[in-house]
C-alpha cells in the first residue's frame, strides 16, 4: 500500500496530498559494516601475495629509467609468484600471471623461454589494450581476469600491463587527461575483481627523492622504482607502500643477457635481499643463490682435495686446496643457463667469497687454486 502524505492548509486544516513514493528498502545502496562485515564482501581485504608489499584487489606500479630493467624484474616476480617461491625473503602466494605486452610481446616470449616458465600466460588480444578508451579495457582486462582464474580458481591472478605508454597508444603519461581515467578503471577491476593489477612505467626518477606526484604514484597502493647502483647492480627501492613500509630499499639486481635463436634476452642473473631506509646506510650484502652454491662446492673440493701448497713458505704450514678450474666445472654442471650465464655466475660468486676472505686465492695451474681462509667459515 502507498504511503498518504498530508499537507497543512490554512487555518491548520490537513488534507491528503498526493501519494509518495515508497522508501527504498536498500538503504539506496549504502550500508554501515564492520571491518569483519567489510572483509567478508571483499576479495580478500587482507591477503597479501607478496607478504609486507602486494595485496590483492590493488593496483601496483614498477617504474624505472628506459633500459634499467623493469621487463627483466617484473618477469623474474612474476615467475616467483608463479612458483609460489619467496621474493627477497618474503612469503608469496601461488599465482596465475596474466601478461599484457603492450610494447613488445616477442621480447616478453623470449625472456620467459630463457627462465624456462611456460606457465606465465601472455595475453593475445584482437583488440590490444586500449587504456585511452577505458571502458573497452576494463572489458577486456575483466574478461583476461575471467579466463584466468578459470585456470586454476585456487590461485590468486595477477595482471602485468607493460608499459603504461604503450597501453596509451603513445600518449604521455602526464596527461591526466588520459593517464587518470586508465588508471582508476584498472583500479576498479582490481578491487572489484580481487586481483592485484601491475603497470609498468617508464620514468627518469634517478634518485628515491625525486618524486613527482604522477597520477600513478597517487593511485597505486604500492610503487617500486629501479636505481641505478654500483658495480652493475641496481636497487629496489619501495617507495608508497599501504601493505608495510614505505621509502626504504629492498634489493639488488644485476642482469644477464641469455641467447634465444637469433636474439638475446636480458634476465635477472642475480637478485638479493639488502634493505635498508632511505638515506640509511646499505647492510652488508648476503650471498647471493649462486654464491651459496658454490659455497657447498668448495666445501666439499677441499674436504675431498690430495692437492697442497705452501703459501706461506718453506717454513709454513701446508694447505690444502681446489683448482679453480675443477670448481668452475662443478659449478656449470649444477647451474642452469647458457655457458655464459655460467660463467658470470661462477666469477661473481668466487669473487664474493674472496672478498669475504672465506677463501684465498693463489697460483696454481693455469687459472689458480683456492684454500680456506677464515676458519670460522663464511659469515653469512
Amino acid at each position: 500500500m502507498a504511503k498518504m502524505n498530508f499537507k497543512s492548509e490554512p487555518g491548520g486544516k490537513f488534507k491528503e496530498a498526493a501519494p509518495g513514493p515508497e522508501p527504498a528498502n536498500d538503504n539506496n545502496g549504502i550500508r554501515l559494516l564492520s571491518y569483519e562485515e567489510f572483509k567478508a564482501q571483499e576479495h580478500g581485504t587482507a591477503d597479501a601475495i607478496i607478504k609486507g608489499l602486494v595485496r590483492t584487489g590493488t593496483l601496483i606500479a614498477v617504474g624505472g629509467r628506459p633500459g634499467a630493467g623493469k621487463t627483466a624484474l617484473m618477469v623474474a616476480i612474476a615467475d616467483t609468484l608463479d612458483k609460489g617461491e619467496p621474493f627477497l625473503g618474503r612469503e608469496t602466494k601461488e599465482t596465475t600471471v596474466a601478461y599484457i605486452a603492450a610494447e613488445d610481446g616477442g621480447d616478453v616470449a623470449n625472456r620467459l623461454e630463457a627462465i624456462g616458465n611456460t606457465s606465465i600466460k601472455i595475453v593475445k588480444s584482437a583488440e590490444g589494450f586500449p587504456l585511452t578508451d577505458p571502458k573497452k579495457a576494463k572489458a577486456i582486462a575483466k574478461e583476461i581476469v575471467r579466463q584466468a582464474k578459470a585456470l586454476d580458481p585456487e590461485r590468486h591472478v595477477m595482471l602485468v600491463v607493460d608499459t603504461l605508454r604503450a597501453a596509451l597508444g603513445g600518449q604521455s603519461v602526464l596527461d591526466d587527461k588520459y593517464t587518470s581515467p586508465a588508471l582508476n578503471g584498472l583500479r576498479e577491476i582490481a578491487e572489484a575483481e580481487g586481483v592485484v593489477i601491475a603497470v609498468l612505467n617508464h620514468t627518469n626518477r634517478e634518485n628515491n627523492k625525486a618524486t613527482k606526484g604522477e597520477t600513478l604514484e597517487a593511485v597505486t597502493a604500492l610503487e617500486l622504482v629501479l636505481l641505478d647502483g654500483e658495480g652493475g647492480w641496481h636497487t629496489i627501492y619501495v617507495g608508497k607502500n599501504r601493505s608495510g613500509p614505505g621509502q626504504r630499499n629492498i634489493g639488488k639486481v644485476r642482469y644477464t643477457s641469455v641467447q634465444i635463436g637469433d636474439v638475446t634476452a636480458a634476465i635477472i642473473d642475480e637478485m638479493v635481499a639488502d634493505e635498508t631506509a632511505a638515506g640509511d646506510e646499505p647492510k652488508e650484502r648476503k650471498p647471493s643463490e649462486n654464491a651459496r652454491l658454490l659455497e657447498g662446492i668448495i666445501r666439499t673440493a677441499l674436504l675431498d682435495s690430495t692437492d697442497y701448497l705452501m703459501p706461506f713458505g718453506s717454513d709454513g704450514p701446508r694447505v690444502r686446496v681446489a683448482a679453480i678450474s675443477a670448481l668452475r666445472d662443478v659449478f656449470c654442471t649444477r647451474k642452469m643457463g647458457t655457458a655464459d650465464t655460467k660463467k658470470k655466475g661462477f666469477d661473481r660468486a668466487l669473487d664474493y667469497w674472496l672478498r669475504k676472505e672465506w677463501v684465498v686465492k693463489g697460483d696454481y695451474g693455469i687459472e689458480g687454486a683456492i684454500w680456506f681462509g677464515k676458519a670460522s667459515g663464511p659469515d653469512t
